[in-house]
C-alpha cells in the first residue's frame, strides 16, 4: 500500500520552477567561467611558448631602469666622484666621446645640468659652450630614466659628450687642412663638480686622454658640452660571457645575381613574429647564468630590451646550446617586400657582446 503524498499548493509550482531556472543560470555560467579561464590559460601558454617543443618560454620581463623623478639628492662633490674621458678622432680634424662620471661615494647625489669645463695650462684661446641634450651616443634602451640624475645612486653613472675642435697652441701651424699641428696641448682638462672641488683628467700620451685636435683656422678653439644624462659604460674584459648567440630563420631568399641563399625570418606588419634565439657555450667549462639573469635588446632601427628567461635554465655543458623563444613586434608602416636587419643582443653593456642579426623579410 503506498502512502498518499499530499499535492502541493497550487501558488507553490511557479516558485520551484523558478528555483529550477536559478539554479540552472548558476550551472551555465560556472561553465562559462572555466571555459573562459581555460582559453586565457591556453593563450598565455602559446603566447609564451617557441615554435620547438624545446624552446625556453618567452616572458614580457621588461628591465627595472629606477625612479623616473626621484628628490633631489645632495649635489656631487669632487671627493665623490671618479671620472673617466674617453675622447677619439670624429672626423675634420675634431676629437669627440663622452666625459664618464661614477658616484664612487656611499650615498646618493646630484649632478644636473651642464658642466662647468676649463683647461689647464692653456696656450690656446678657446670658449666652452652648452649644448642641450646629450648627442652622442645612440638611444639606449637599458639607461636609467634623464631625471634620475637628480639622485645619482652609489656605482651608477652620468656623461656628458663633449666635441673638442681648433686647437692652436703655442709653437701651432695651421695649414688649412686637417694636417695642422696643434702645437702645445693643455697639460688637463678641468671640471669643476656641482658639490665642490675640481677634477682634473691629465693628458697622458699612452692612453691618449687629451687627443688634441689640429689647428685649422685662427679664431680660437670651442669646446661643446651636453648637459649631464644617465649611462651605462661598457664592461670591462671580464664581464665578457662565453656565449655565442644565433637566430633560427624561418626561411631563405636568393638576390638577384648571387646563387647563395642567405636565411630570414618572414613577419608581418602590424603582428607579433615568433623566432627562437641558440644561445650556444663557446668555452669548454660548464655555464650557468648568475643570481639574476640578463637583459636583451632586440629591433631594427630602435632596440627595445628585455629580461631573458634563464631562470628555466641550469647549467650549460660545453659547446652545447639551448633555444629561448622570443617575440617582437612588427611595426605596422613596414611594406610588403621590405628587407629590414633584425638585431639581437645579450647583455648589450657587457665585454664583446654576444650579437646576431638576420633579415626580416616583410610579406
Amino acid at each position: 500500500m503506498s502512502a498518499h503524498v499530499p499535492a502541493l499548493p497550487l501558488e507553490l509550482d511557479p516558485l520551484i520552477a523558478e528555483a529550477k531556472q536559478r539554479a540552472r543560470r548558476r550551472r551555465l555560467l560556472a561553465a562559462g567561467v572555466l571555459l573562459a579561464v581555460g582559453v586565457v590559460i591556453a593563450g598565455a601558454l602559446q603566447f609564451g611558448a617557441g615554435k620547438g617543443s624545446g624552446d625556453v618560454p618567452w616572458l614580457p620581463t621588461k628591465p627595472q631602469l629606477g625612479a623616473a623623478n626621484p628628490p633631489l639628492a645632495p649635489a656631487c662633490s669632487a671627493s665623490q666622484l671618479r671620472a673617466k674621458l674617453e675622447l677619439q678622432g670624429i672626423g675634420f680634424g675634431r676629437s669627440g666621446g663622452p666625459l664618464l662620471l661614477e658616484n664612487r661615494g656611499s650615498s646618493p647625489c646630484s649632478i644636473v645640468g651642464t658642466p662647468k669645463l676649463s683647461f689647464a695650462d692653456a696656450t690656446s684661446k678657446w670658449r666652452l659652450r652648452h649644448r642641450g641634450s646629450f648627442y652622442g651616443p645612440s638611444y639606449d634602451p637599458l639607461a636609467p630614466p634623464q631625471r634620475s640624475i637628480r639622485s645619482l645612486a652609489p656605482g651608477r653613472w652620468a656623461a656628458t659628450y663633449l666635441t673638442w675642435a681648433n686647437w692652436c697652441g703655442r709653437g701651432s701651424s695651421s695649414t688649412g687642412n686637417l694636417a695642422g699641428d696643434h702645437g702645445r696641448p693643455p697639460r688637463a682638462l678641468v671640471l669643476a663638480a656641482p658639490g665642490g672641488g675640481r677634477i682634473a683628467i691629465e693628458r697622458d700620451l699612452s692612453l691618449s686622454h687629451l687627443q688634441t685636435p689640429a689647428c685649422l683656422a685662427a679664431g680660437g678653439s670651442t669646446l661643446d658640452a651636453s648637459r649631464f644624462s644617465p649611462v651605462i659604460p661598457q664592461g670591462s674584459p671580464s664581464s665578457a660571457l662565453p656565449l655565442a648567440a644565433r637566430i633560427v630563420p624561418t626561411g631563405h631568399i636568393r638576390y638577384p645575381m648571387d646563387s647563395r641563399r642567405y636565411p630570414v625570418l618572414a613577419a608581418h606588419p602590424g603582428a607579433w613574429l615568433s623566432y627562437t634565439v641558440v644561445l650556444r657555450n663557446r668555452s669548454s667549462r660548464p655555464f650557468s647564468f648568475g643570481r639574476t639573469c640578463p637583459a636583451y635588446e632586440e629591433g631594427l632601427s630602435r632596440q627595445a630590451a628585455y629580461i631573458l628567461n634563464c631562470r628555466a635554465v641550469g647549467t650549460i655543458a660545453p659547446h652545447a646550446g639551448v633555444r629561448f623563444a622570443m617575440r617582437f613586434f612588427i611595426p605596422p608602416h613596414l611594406k610588403t617586400g621590405d628587407a629590414n636587419t633584425l638585431a639581437w643582443t645579450l647583455a648589450p653593456h657587457s665585454w664583446n657582446a654576444p650579437v646576431t642579426q638576420i633579415t626580416l623579410q616583410v610579406r
